[in-house]
């Protein structure tokens, strides 16, 4: 008979920025790529925005792997179900953790802070907002849906005060509409109704929409 036994190491982990933090920036935006994603190349998706007054800030998960086969890519996720309880604890921890260093080492203090979680990073976004100490002003959740073993007793306290959003494609082949509306229902059920974004395309962040609700969040 195998006996387990769980133990904390120290390790590394690691985050991009769009650039060092500055008095030119107003605002703060955390993106959590979705699974299989390498963050520095999920980045770009938002420099591309060319938002200097924005300071961007892409984690990345704790798992590395082969994209395909045993050589090439290496993309990345937050966690899979095998030993998921420890891997939330420690990848909230993670994100609260690149939290401070950002805005405790650099001494910016943005006017607005958003968290923006997209596919698998949308799951992490929700858990890691509904249990930062780290002040946020809206939530975006882009073709992700809110875990349904969210504390949502908790987050109706935490997250129903934020701005909250939650942008899908109209053909998005995770998201049927079918799927989409059980979930708003599911939402509301618990006392939550983000603002529901729809867009043509699929499961992808796009320029157009993604500047069309930064120009709401992030006054120029």
């Amino acid at each position: 008979m195998s006996l387990r036994r769980d133990f904390k190491i120290e390790r590394t982990a690691r985050y991009y920025l769009s650039s060092e933090p500055s008095s030119l920036q107003r605002y703060l935006c955390f993106v959590l790529h979705g699974y299989g994603q390498h963050p520095e190349y999920f980045l770009k998706k938002f420099e591309a925005l060319n938002r200097t007054d924005i300071l961007f800030i892409a984690p990345e998960g704790l798992h590395r792997f082969y994209l395909q086969g045993s050589s090439g890519r290496v993309g990345s996720c937050w966690m899979t179900k095998e030993d998921r309880l420890n891997d939330i604890a420690d990848y909230t921890k993670m994100l609260d953790q690149i939290a401070e260093e950002v805005l405790e080492s650099s001494g910016f203090k943005p006017e607005k802070t958003v968290i923006l979680g997209f596919s698998q990073g949308v799951a992490t976004a929700c858990r890691w907002a509904n249990s930062t100490k780290q002040k946020y002003d809206a939530l975006v959740n882009w073709a992700g849906a809110f875990p349904p073993d969210l504390d949502f007793e908790t987050a109706h306290q935490n997250l129903k005060p934020k701005a909250l959003y939650l942008a899908c494609g109209d053909t998005d082949k995770y998201i049927s509409e079918e799927r989409l509306q059980e979930h708003l229902r599911f939402l509301k059920a618990q006392s939550l109704e983000p603002n529901l974004i729809r867009f043509k395309g699929g499961h992808d962040i796009y320029p157009a929409p993604l500047e069309d609700l930064f120009r709401g969040l992030f006054p120029a």
